[in-house]
């Protein structure tokens, strides 16, 4: 299962609505967000792309019970899909081959 994209009303880069509410933007997106811990379901967000302001986009993966081995397999796969996309953020240190 994948959870359902994100609305274009949603919270803008570096807004904050912290009174989640029944009706807020936040309330409507967190019932995406913790629906695999609610219900003990293993999750994974795996980085596809950037949207038009180049803010990063993720699609959210959603397994079946003790399905981490099967989740892990389709995140790695989707995410090496995307690569060629994937841009390195303005002050990157590649903490692997420092000297």
């Amino acid at each position: 299962m994948t959870a359902p994209k994100i609305p274009s009303s949603a919270l803008k880069d570096g807004e904050t609505d912290m009174q989640v509410t029944v009706h807020s933007v936040s309330a409507y997106l967190m019932r995406f967000i913790i629906a695999g811990n609610l219900l003990g379901l293993p999750a994974i967000t795996v980085p596809v792309g950037y949207d038009k302001q180049g803010l990063p986009i993720g699609l959210q993966l959603i397994g079946r019970p003790w399905g981490e081995a099967t989740i892990l397999h389709l995140a790695s796969a989707v995410e090496e899909l995307c690569a060629k996309s994937r841009k390195k953020p303005a002050s990157f240190y590649d903490i692997l081959n420092i000297k």
